[in-house]
């Protein structure tokens, strides 16, 4: 049983000190302008506590209406080291809770930063496929310029031979004129012998060829005019020839546009393709490299976790698996609220219920003072001599 006793009393005073150093440290913390001081003023104020505490259980019957004060005094100092204790364990969990939302952040950014990358990823791949495939359907306008150039001769063809036509005419028109010339210069000069009798006979000679050559000068401005004639239409002919062959080379000229816009540039693609590569290779790494810090915030959470995994737990109890991340910080909360109702409440207790203990123990009551019996006698006096002893008594 004594042993007990002084278990006890030790446990109490090693409770009380670390509920003491946790105190000091909260409140020097919450005060860190005058840290020493407060850790000073407050180291002075728990070993009074206790102390106090401990005279008040073993003296409370000698002590005056002081007693009263410092019974407040004691219960102050202990909502005083509660709040210490309180502001140390805050801190603590704040620090982790601080570190925890710090790389929390820093993940949310990365995903940012990585979501923000693949959506560029994904702008370039839809151009590499728009260079691919976005070919545009030319080939109703193709068709449409291949049978212009096809049908450029069948257009100006009936013009052709109409213009071949009056030519032909003309020219007949022109051989006809050579051929009343060429018949009477075929003829030469004949000479005819007219009979006006016996000896009368009278010889005419006609020449063919002089009326052939009066023939032709007098079919000169015809025959030139038909010459003009022939001219104008060979012109006509000439002109629908090269209409024909303008239209059939700006039919190939839009063949070849419309077919290059189509096809486009080859090499020009296979160039631009391999750039864009390119960048979405640097993109990859860069997604890489947020993935690799991604993955170093992810640790930090993971250790942050597994100490306070415990109190994930109780929130998991009290609030439920789904709503235990968003109310851990109430859980831990009321965690420090346990602790605090019976950490420095248990110290003193403990120690003024094992010192009295010790205080009462008869290894200690027999060297007390033990207190002088009073004794009360009985004197008999004779009533003519009690009104003197009265006046004896009060004069004592």
């Amino acid at each position: 049983m004594k042993f007990l006793n002084y278990l006890a009393l030790f446990t109490s005073l090693a409770i009380a000190g670390i509920a003491a150093y946790f105190s000091v440290i909260g409140l020097a913390t919450i005060f860190a302008g005058a840290y020493l001081g407060v850790v000073i003023m407050t180291g002075v104020l728990e070993f009074g506590k206790i102390v106090t505490a401990t005279y008040l259980h073993l003296f409370w019957d000698r002590l005056n209406y002081m007693k009263y004060y410092l019974t407040l005094s004691v219960v102050v100092l202990m909502f005083i080291t509660s709040l210490g204790i309180f502001g140390y364990l805050a801190k603590a969990s704040s620090d982790t809770s601080y570190a925890t939302a710090t790389a929390q952040s820093e993940i949310t950014r990365i995903d940012g930063l990585i979501d923000r990358q693949e959506n560029n990823i994904v702008l370039i791949e839809e151009r590499i496929t728009a260079l691919d495939t976005n070919k545009v359907d030319v080939s109703s306008s193709v068709a449409s310029q291949i049978e212009i150039r096809d049908g450029a001769w069948d257009r100006v063809q009936g013009d052709i031979d109409y213009a071949q036509g009056q030519i032909d005419s003309l020219r007949n028109e022109l051989i006809a004129l050579d051929t009343s010339v060429s018949d009477l210069r075929n003829k030469g000069v004949e000479t005819i012998t007219v009979d006006e009798g016996v000896f009368n006979d009278e010889v005419q000679v006609i020449d063919y060829i002089a009326q052939a050559d009066a023939l032709y000068e007098s079919q000169k401005e015809q025959r030139e005019q038909i010459r003009l004639d022939i001219k104008e239409q060979q012109e006509n002919i000439d002109k629908y020839r090269a209409d024909a062959q303008a239209m059939i080379v700006d039919a190939n000229a839009e063949i070849n546009r419309l077919q290059n816009l189509a096809t486009g540039d080859v090499d020009e693609k296979i160039e631009k393709i391999e750039e864009y590569n390119l960048q979405i290779d640097g993109m990859y790494d860069k997604i890489q490299e947020y993935k690799n810090e991604r993955f170093v915030f992810e640790q930090e959470i993971l250790g942050f976790e597994r100490e306070v995994g415990p109190i994930k737990y109780v929130a998991e109890v009290i609030y439920g698996e789904d709503e235990s991340v968003k109310y851990l910080d109430n859980a831990i909360r009321w965690v420090i609220f346990a602790l605090i109702f019976v950490f420095d409440p248990l110290a003193v207790l403990l120690l003024i219920t094992s010192a009295g203990l010790i205080a009462n123990s008869p290894t200690i009551s027999k060297y007390k003072k033990r207190p002088i019996e009073s004794k009360r006698y009985v004197l008999q006096v004779p009533k003519s001599q009690l009104e003197r002893v009265r006046r004896n008594r009060k004069t004592k």
